[in-house]
């Protein structure tokens, strides 16, 4: 074996090694071609409001997506999830204990040099007569578009700070308005671990009454909430990822509302 032999094949080695080695927690992360990641997750939500009767909200979800690699830059995805029933997980708002709600929808990635960039769309239903039942409730499905830009740069020592923005949109309905979340953090990986933290804005200029839930009293008046969110993933292989994720309301037009609200949960992550 010659001199030039040895280092094609080094070379060869180091790219695999490189390319298995790929962070699946990474904001960025979309599988490769014919690849897909499975991503299963449960969570607790608690808001406890000032004010009125009944003030605590609380409730138990639990949600499977699977992307699949189209190609390498681009992956769609689909979820499902399901809001459960009972008087310790929920305020039994609910009509039966199988709440489901679905999503899907794509994402392509784009690098140019470090600057790292995604651009996504999806689409969210949920059946609200399932839910809460017929009686009283003329509510058709509920329908919502999703679109999403992200951009970061890869600092190439394993910090990724980046930035998202969001719109939603509630459609087939008379009153539309636009729903936005803002927000800029960074992601660590290393051989074992990944952390993410960073400050998420939502806000909404037509009122709130779609960016918040009906335990909020409503108003007419623009929106706006500040929520610091983070997680922890630990690498069981390369391909498998356990993580613990959540946020916490600080701030914003609810403040003399609400006492604390936050979001706490566990997910796996699988690339098969």
């Amino acid at each position: 074996m010659n001199y030039r032999t040895i280092l094609l094949a080094s070379a060869a080695v180091m790219f695999a090694t490189a390319a298995s080695a790929k962070d699946i927690t990474n904001p960025f992360y979309l599988p490769e071609q014919g690849k897909v990641l499975s991503d299963t997750s449960i969570e607790t939500h608690r808001i406890n409001v000032k004010h009125g009767e009944g003030n605590i909200y609380k409730s138990l979800y639990a949600n499977e997506e699977i992307t699949y690699g189209i190609s390498d830059n681009l992956s769609v995805f689909g979820s499902i999830g399901t809001y459960f029933e009972g008087k310790r997980v929920s305020n039994q708002e609910f009509n039966n204990d199988h709440n489901f709600d679905y999503t899907i929808g794509g994402k392509y990635n784009m690098q140019a040099g470090n600057w790292l960039a995604q651009v996504g769309a999806s689409y969210y239903t949920f059946n609200p007569k399932s839910w809460y039942g017929h009686r009283d409730n003329d509510s058709r499905w509920f329908k919502e578009l999703a679109a999403e830009v992200k951009l970061g740069y890869d600092l190439c020592n394993g910090w990724t700070p980046y930035t998202s923005f969001t719109a939603t949109s509630v459609i087939d309905q008379a009153n539309r308005p636009m729903n936005y979340s803002w927000f800029g953090g960074v992601h660590k990986s290393a051989d074992k671990y990944s952390f993410d933290a960073g400050i998420r804005y939502d806000f909404n200029t037509d009122g709130d009454k779609h960016l918040v839930r009906d335990f909020y009293a409503m108003n007419n008046s623009n929106t706006n909430m500040w929520y610091a969110q983070a997680e922890a993933n630990y690498f069981v292989k390369e391909n498998v990822a356990l993580g613990i994720y959540g946020d916490y309301y600080l701030g914003g037009s609810y403040n003399d509302d609400i006492d604390y609200d936050y979001t706490a949960g566990l997910q796996a992550k699988v690339l098969f």
